[in-house]
């Protein structure tokens, strides 16, 4: 008479084959992730999400969809180092070097500032997301200006900034303005390359996501 044979451990098999396809798959991600923007990677990860059925991933997928727009329309600057995009899980950052937008010592936009900001603007229509629009400057003094300090200077470039999204229909309620003058510097003061990547304007757009406690 044969022994019964115990099968209590046979789902061990099934699990073992799930657990190194789930390895293999983000092992596969990871390597991904170093070999793609970060914003093409984003953006990858929340159609993933989207087909599997989670709530949040629509949002973000507008989000990133917005920013890719944003890196189209502004791939020559970008190219050239006139501007850049960083994203992160909490924020899309877009930087504009402020001679693209300013002239020395003025708050005043530029004409030609709107060939960098219109697309911009036409991202943020799609969104609804809240915009912090920061202004900083070198460490230089300022001598014979009509600013008191860059610290002025700086908030007054970023206000320019909101005015100008303002007009082109952004609504007012959802944007912030911060001027921190020298008092945040990209890089240290000590070359004339690196005052320039201080003087900067640099618009945040808060992701959705970061808003839940």
């Amino acid at each position: 008479m044969s022994q019964n044979k115990n099968t209590s451990q046979l789902w061990m098999v099934p699990y073992a084959d799930l657990m190194t396809c789930m390895v293999i798959l983000f092992l596969a991600l990871y390597g991904f992730s170093f070999n793609m923007k970060k914003s093409d990677y984003e953006t990858a990860m929340a159609l993933l999400q989207q087909d599997m059925g989670v709530k949040s991933a629509e949002v973000k997928v507008k989000e990133m969809a917005a920013t890719r727009q944003v890196e189209e329309d502004l791939k020559k600057q970008i190219s050239e180092g006139s501007l850049g995009v960083e994203v992160t899980t909490s924020r899309i950052k877009i930087t504009f070097t402020a001679p693209i937008l300013f002239d020395s010592g003025s708050a005043t936009l530029k004409k030609t500032a709107v060939e960098v900001l219109a697309p911009v603007a036409r991202s943020l229509h799609k969104m609804d997301n809240q915009i912090v629009v920061e202004g900083h400057t070198d460490a230089a003094r300022m001598l014979g200006h009509k600013f008191a300090s860059n610290r002025e200077l700086s908030l007054m470039r970023a206000f320019s900034v909101i005015d100008y999204l303002i007009k082109d229909g952004v609504a007012p309620a959802r944007m912030t303005a911060f001027g921190y003058g020298e008092f945040r510097p990209a890089a240290p003061n000590d070359t004339e390359l690196n005052r320039v990547k201080n003087r900067r304007i640099e618009i945040i757009i808060m992701r959705q996501e970061s808003k839940k406690v």
